[in-house]
C-alpha cells in the first residue's frame, strides 16, 4: 500500500469521490434501498446475536498479531488471520476456538518465499497472495506447501484485491497506474489471465483521485460476485463475463454532485470536515440476503476532530434484499485498513486492543458490553486481537 495513505492527508480522504458509468435503473429492475440518518440504531438494537472470540497467540513463540493491516477469511473448520505489515507479513491459522495453529512466515527473496504480501486469497485448499509485479504465489491449504508462482500483469505493481474467477483467469482491482481515457477516467477492474498474460477491463470507470481512498472491493456470492468501490452509488454484480447493476444505493439529497465528485486534493480537508455528503466507502460483504457496507457521514458529527479518527462518523449499513430494509450501527472499528468476512448467516471483523477499548469506554456495545468484559478478563495479552462473530436481525 502505497505511503500516502498513511499520512495526515489520507486520514481525511473519507471525502474522495468515485464517478462511475452506470445503467439507468429503470432498465434493469434492481432493488433501490433508500439510505438515511433515519436507519442508525444503537448496535444492541441491530443485531441479534454476537460472539466475541480471542485469537490466543503462540505460547511457545509468540507472533505479532497485532497489525494494522489486516484480512480475516472463515473457513468451515479455521480463521485465517493474515497481518499485513511488510515487511514481516504472515498469514496466521486458528481454529474456530482461536486457538493459535501455524503460520505462514515465508518471508526471503527464494522461489518459495515472498518479501511482502499486498492481498489473500482462498479458494478450496488453495492460498493465493500477490507479491508485487503482477505476481502471485499459492500455497497448499492448511499445510502451507508451495505451489506454484503465477505471473499476471507485470505493470500491476499493487493488487490489493483480487480472486480467481475460473482456471486461468483472476478478477482484480489493482493500483490506478496514472492513465486515464479522454474523459479523466480508469477502469476500477480488470480480468487477468494467468495464461496469457493479457488483461481485460470490466465497464465500471472512476476518476484519478480515487485511488487515495482504495481499490475496488468484491464478495463471492455464489457463481456471482458483488462489485462496490467507494462513492459508488450503484452496487453491481459480475457474472458470466457480464456487468449488471444489483442495487441502488440512495442517499437522496445527501449524495454528492458529479461536480462534487471531481474535487482535486486541495479540497479535501474542507470537504471532510464539513460532513456534506453521506459517502459509500466502497466496502461489501454479503451473507444470507444481507448485504454489508460502510458510511462516512450518513449521520454528521459535529464534534468530529480531523486529528483524530476515532471521532468520524463510520457506521457498518446492512441491506437486507428480502424486505428491503436498511438498518445501521456506529462502526467499532470506525476506519480500518482491515477485511473481514461473512458467512452462512454471520458478519466477522476484528477487534484490535484500541478498538475493544473504546467500545466499552464509549458504551457502544450496549448490553453486550459486559460479555466483552468477562472474555477481556480472561485475556493473557491485551495486544492479541478479539474476533467478533454477529447476526443481524
Amino acid at each position: 500500500m502505497k505511503i500516502s495513505r498513511t499520512s495526515f492527508l489520507i486520514l481525511l480522504t473519507f471525502s474522495i469521490s468515485f464517478f462511475n458509468c452506470k445503467p439507468a435503473e429503470e432498465e434493469s429492475g434492481f432493488t433501490n434501498f433508500s439510505i438515511t440518518e433515519q436507519n442508525i440504531s444503537k448496535i444492541d438494537e441491530v443485531i441479534s446475536s454476537i460472539e466475541f472470540i480471542p485469537l490466543r497467540n503462540n505460547n511457545e513463540s509468540p507472533v505479532n498479531l497485532n497489525c494494522s493491516v489486516w484480512n480475516l477469511i472463515v473457513t468451515e473448520n479455521y480463521f485465517v488471520y493474515s497481518t499485513i505489515c511488510n515487511p514481516e507479513a504472515k498469514v496466521h491459522l486458528f481454529d474456530l476456538k482461536g486457538n493459535y495453529i501455524k503460520s505462514l512466515a515465508k518471508n526471503g527473496n527464494g522461489p518459495e518465499e515472498y518479501q511482502v504480501i499486498q492481498g489473500v486469497d482462498l479458494s478450496q485448499d488453495t492460498l493465493s497472495i500477490t507479491v508485487g509485479s503482477g505476481k502471485i504465489k499459492q500455497y497448499h491449504f492448511p499445510d502451507f506447501d508451495y505451489i506454484r508462482t503465477i505471473s499476471l500483469d507485470k505493470e500491476a505493481l499493487f493488487i490489493p484485491n483480487f480472486t480467481k474467477i475460473s482456471q486461468d483467469k483472476w478478477l482484480t482491482s489493482p493500483l490506478y497506474n496514472g492513465n486515464v481515457d479522454e474523459n479523466g477516467e480508469f477502469n476500477i477492474y480488470k480480468i487477468m489471465d494467468g495464461s496469457t498474460g493479457q488483461t481485460s477491463d470490466i465497464p465500471i470507470k472512476a476518476t484519478p483521485i480515487t485511488f487515495e481512498i482504495g481499490e475496488g472491493e468484491f464478495e463471492k456470492i455464489g457463481n456471482l460476485f458483488l462489485l462496490n468501490f467507494a462513492f459508488s452509488d450503484t452496487l453491481y454484480q459480475y457474472k458470466n463475463e457480464q456487468v449488471t447493476p444489483f442495487a441502488s444505493l440512495d442517499f437522496g439529497d445527501r449524495k454528492p454532485t458529479e461536480e462534487d465528485l471531481k474535487m482535486d486534493g486541495a479540497q479535501l480537508e474542507a470537504t471532510v470536515a464539513n460532513q456534506p455528503f453521506a459517502i459509500n466507502m466502497g466496502k461489501i460483504w454479503q451473507t444470507d440476503s444481507i448485504s454489508r457496507i460502510k458510511t462516512f457521514a450518513l449521520a454528521k458529527n459535529p464534534n468530529m476532530d480531523l486529528g483524530n479518527m476515532r471521532t468520524f462518523p463510520i457506521h457498518e449499513v446492512f441491506l437486507n434484499h428480502r424486505t428491503n430494509q436498511v438498518t445501521a450501527f456506529q462502526s467499532l472499528a470506525g476506519w480500518s485498513n482491515g477485511k473481514g468476512d461473512a458467512k452462512d448467516g454471520y458478519f466477522y471483523d476484528i477487534l484490535r486492543a484500541d478498538d475493544w477499548i473504546h467500545a466499552l469506554e464509549s458504551g457502544m456495545l450496549g448490553k453486550y458490553g459486559e460479555k466483552l468484559e468477562k472474555i477481556i478478563n480472561d485475556l493473557k495479552d491485551f495486544e492479541d486481537p478479539i474476533l467478533i462473530k454477529y447476526q443481524v436481525k
